[in-house]
């Protein structure tokens, strides 16, 4: 005697239509529009290949292991211990789990990890995918000199690690760091790809906040979106660097002054201890979360320039900042250069002109990039994504 066997019912939103399984929510809106984007370009993850003309969505891994979850558990419930017996709905929904396992086997996820300089962000990258040498992972030269991409397998799933440069960078201006991350941004903006979170890395060497901690974590909630602060993981660094009572301090101090307004937004923080273990611990957390846009990319997305966004109006107003000091420094110090030349100490006035010579380099630097900043010459999402899909190799961006 055959079983009444039903065809399992899905949560709202999933469609069993023709064969095939079709997740009504599983493909993420289409990002805001202004009124002259562009269609979203599609993008390989090899770069060689020829981008597929009509790309399956992106996976949501939370979606996908829950659908799998109901089809297996209705079909324990239901099925036939005779095979002969199944009923054909049986069949229809064994295919429909093995095409939803086999889906799953596919997923995606990109994490941005973020952080001052010297905050160990390459070498949580090196842990995580086991590249000893990260120089032969794919770097984004072609498009972001400083941001490079590395990939590697957490639980069969495919995770994308984007390396960023810090603010307050030895080599690059504030300035520069945002217009590398706007660009990288703008590029995934344009291909619908959408990070599943951010690994905020701080060293708990540090002893104090320095200002560049301080301006690095401001930066960091600008460009972030407070709305997006659930999807971010606050991890300390360089615990092998610190007694365990030195560090449980400061981590106290951390989570109570300076990241009590991120983890009421729903932060959550976590020990890096240095092993690959600890890495991929670390990304677990933010490989089931639904994937989202920046606050920098909706900003952009809605056609404000760089300088009108929350980021770029940070940027606008240390640049004015530090105009005006520095100004007022070399005043101070061309007064000294001629008191030393007056008092003929050659060797002072030496001394002093060389610091004066650095002032008027760092000006120089500042001048420049509030150029950049100008309305003049900070381009729209659409003219980026142009400029960077014009220029040569192309720009991976997962």
């Amino acid at each position: 005697m055959t079983r009444d066997v039903h065809t399992p019912v899905l949560d709202e939103g999933y469609d069993l239509v023709e064969g095939e399984f079709r997740g009504a929510s599983a493909s993420p809106p289409p990002p805001p529009t202004p009124a002259t984007q562009t269609p979203a370009a599609t993008t390989s993850p090899n770069p060689d290949a020829v981008a597929d003309s009509n790309p399956p969505p992106p996976v949501y891994t939370a979606q996908v292991d829950a659908v799998a979850t109901q089809l297996e558990s209705t079909l324990l419930n239901h099925s036939s211990d005779d095979p002969s017996e199944a009923h054909p709905d049986e069949s229809f929904a064994r295919h429909v789990l093995n095409k939803v396992k086999g889906w799953a086997k596919d997923k995606e996820v990109l994490i941005a990890v973020m952080g001052m300089t010297g905050a160990g962000k390459t070498t949580f990258i090196s842990k995580a995918t086991g590249i000893a040498d990260l120089k032969i992972g794919h770097s984004l030269e072609s498009c972001t000199s400083d941001i490079s991409l590395f990939t590697t397998k957490i639980d069969d799933i495919t995770v994308h690690l984007v390396d960023t440069p810090g603010f307050s960078d030895t080599y690059l201006s504030d300035t520069e760091v945002l217009e590398l991350i706007a660009e990288y941004l703008a590029k995934a903006y344009n291909q619908d790809r959408k990070l599943s979170g951010i690994i905020y890395l701080h060293p708990i060497s540090e002893n104090r906040m320095t200002n560049s901690a301080t301006k690095n974590l401001a930066m960091f909630q600008k460009l972030t979106g407070e709305n997006n602060l659930k999807n971010v993981v606050l991890a300390t660094s360089m615990w092998d660097r610190v007694t365990p009572e030195e560090g449980e301090r400061r981590e106290r101090e951390l989570q109570q002054k300076f990241w009590n307004v991120m983890l009421s937004y729903n932060a959550r923080t976590m020990r890096y201890l240095g092993s690959p273990d600890s890495a991929h611990d670390i990304a677990r957390l933010l490989m089931d979360n639904t994937p989202f846009y920046v606050q920098l990319q909706e900003e952009m997305g809605k056609g404000k320039s760089l300088r009108e966004t929350t980021a770029g109006m940070q940027i606008v107003r240390e640049i004015i900042l530090m105009k005006e000091q520095h100004q007022r420094e070399m005043a101070e110090m061309k007064d000294m250069i001629n008191r030393a030349q007056e008092e003929k100490n050659e060797m002072a006035t030496k001394a002093l002109q060389e610091h004066y010579e650095g002032l008027v380099a760092r000006l120089e630097q500042t001048l420049r990039d509030e150029r950049s900043m100008s309305e003049g010459h900070i381009r729209h999402l659409e003219e980026r994504v142009h400029g960077l899909e014009n220029r040569g190799g192309g720009c991976q961006i997962m």
